[in-house]
């Protein structure tokens, strides 16, 4: 299992914010560098029958049991095939570790507080709340969604990200 050992490490105070951006499709989403214990390589994942649709199986790492979510399916995105380099960010915050199937890996963004948005500030009203959501950043390779692994998998709160994406995606083609 080839894996890149994250170091949590670099110093993350109140006015800095350390985030580790991925891909899904083409849209950059990021995690705080703070909760992310490991990124490796896809591996052979055993398939659990008869569990939530969105993971895809188990896998063992260092002796522990890892359950694996596809990020894709939980976010009710189209499915890719899996690739030897897809990535699985394994999480730890302040619960059991757990696996998130992602479309690639990209960078570790160091941003100052004050750079990222809270997206009440910025999505129209009547769009309901977006808990999944916990900030916006503006990048100048796009906009980035920071995402809230407490609401991560509450099933309405996955169904209220693909509408905010859906209503994002209409008013950047309006603009």
């Amino acid at each position: 299992m080839s894996s890149q050992p994250f170091s949590t490490d670099t110093a993350q105070s109140a006015d800095q914010h350390n985030l580790v951006t991925f891909r899904l499709e083409q849209q950059v989403y990021a995690l705080p560098i703070t909760s992310i214990f490991k990124i490796i390589d896809m591996v052979a994942i055993t398939p659990l029958p008869q569990v939530n649709h969105a993971i895809e199986g188990i896998i063992n790492v260092h002796g522990e049991t890892v359950p694996i979510i596809n990020l894709r399916r939980h976010l009710n995105m189209p499915q890719a095939p899996f690739k030897l380099h897809t990535h699985i960010i394994l999480v730890q915050n302040g619960g059991p570790t757990f696996g998130l199937i992602v479309d690639q890996v990209m960078d570790v963004l160091s941003l100052p507080a004050g750079q990222i948005a809270n997206p009440d500030q910025i999505l129209p009203e009547g769009l309901g709340e977006a808990p999944l959501l916990q900030g916006l950043v503006h990048t100048p390779e796009g906009t980035v969604l920071l995402l809230n692994l407490k609401q991560m998998f509450k099933p309405q709160q996955a169904q209220a990200l693909a509408h905010v994406m859906e209503a994002m995606a209409e008013e950047t083609t309006a603009q």
